[in-house]
């Protein structure tokens, strides 16, 4: 497999990212690429308790969230085994860790996820795909999550979660 496709998932778009790996797995096979999961977060502060106590510093703090995300997304992405899936965790500014990234990976696809609802938000997903768009021969895919259909109602049609109407009782 010689292409490559480079999953951005930034915070916030977690369970997007999750909820959408069967169609990036789908887009990878297609492709015949090899899929990086990389996982992008600011730099955590330390934890301190109550009193102002250290409880663990920075780089404890990127240990325990590196191994919860990598554990997350390698459970998830072990359900596709002909798809060769890695993951990545890297902490510092999300928009700059993600060019560099993208710069060392060389992916020939770079999928975003977006479940931002907000202007702001949006906007920013905006400059970093404008950001993203400069490496040379790069495709930029932007996964959404699926809405929800509302369940249809009307004469004859019941919905799927609601029991069904009751017969009444025969008396004899």
């Amino acid at each position: 497999m010689s292409a490559r496709l480079l999953a951005v998932i930034t915070p916030g778009e977690e369970a997007t990212a999750l909820s959408s790996l069967t169609g990036l797995v789908m887009i990878a096979r297609a492709a015949q690429a090899e899929v990086r999961l990389a996982y992008f977060r600011d730099l955590p502060p330390a934890r301190v308790d109550r009193h102002d106590r250290l409880v663990a510093d920075t780089d404890a703090e990127m240990a325990r969230i590196a191994a919860a995300a990598t554990q997350t997304l390698g459970s998830a992405a072990r359900v596709f085994d002909d798809v060769a899936v890695e993951t990545v965790v890297r902490f510092g500014r999300p928009r700059r860790e993600v060019a560099l990234e993208a710069e060392a990976y060389q992916p020939r696809i770079i999928v975003l996820f977006s479940a931002a609802r907000d202007l702001l938000t949006r906007l920013r997903g905006w400059a970093l795909r404008r950001r993203l768009a400069r490496q040379p021969e790069t495709r930029i895919l932007v996964l959404q999550p699926t809405p929800r259909a509302a369940p249809r109602r009307g004469p004859g049609v019941e919905p799927a979660l609601t029991p069904p109407a009751r017969l009444p009782a025969r008396r004899e």
